[in-house]
């Protein structure tokens, strides 16, 4: 009985560990915008989150980083896992132009597959 006490406590924690790290990237406060014609894709495995405020900061996952860097840190990532994708989350109030600067640098990185995140309206 105690070894599956144990197996038990430890699936407890592993899996509060796993869902506090898989919500990093959702922690950036953001108002999404709202689309009414967007679908959430039903595989979103290798994807990692850039959220941009409408200061224009740049998110990685939970970190902020330089927006020169992010083409290296999006490289970086590339070449570590070659599968990766790319989710971006950006204000409504953030410009195009800080939107359009994460898809050069995702596409200069090597990573093609992005998707844009919004809220899903009526």
């Amino acid at each position: 009985m105690a070894p599956m006490i144990d197996m038990v406590f430890l699936l407890l924690v592993f899996f509060m560990c796993v869902s506090s790290l898989s919500q990093a990237g959702h922690r950036v406060p953001l108002a999404l915008p709202e689309s009414t014609a967007g679908e959430t894709p039903k595989d979103l495995s290798n994807r990692i989150i850039l959220s941009i405020q409408k200061e224009g900061n740049f998110f990685l996952g939970g970190s902020e980083i330089e927006e020169g860097g992010l083409e290296k840190q999006l490289r970086e990532l590339r070449e570590r896992f070659p599968e990766i994708k790319l989710r971006i989350r950006a204000d409504q109030a953030t410009e195009f132009m800080q939107v359009k600067k994460a898809m050069s640098a995702a596409t200069k990185a090597g990573i093609s597959d992005y998707i844009y995140g919004t809220i899903q309206g009526e």
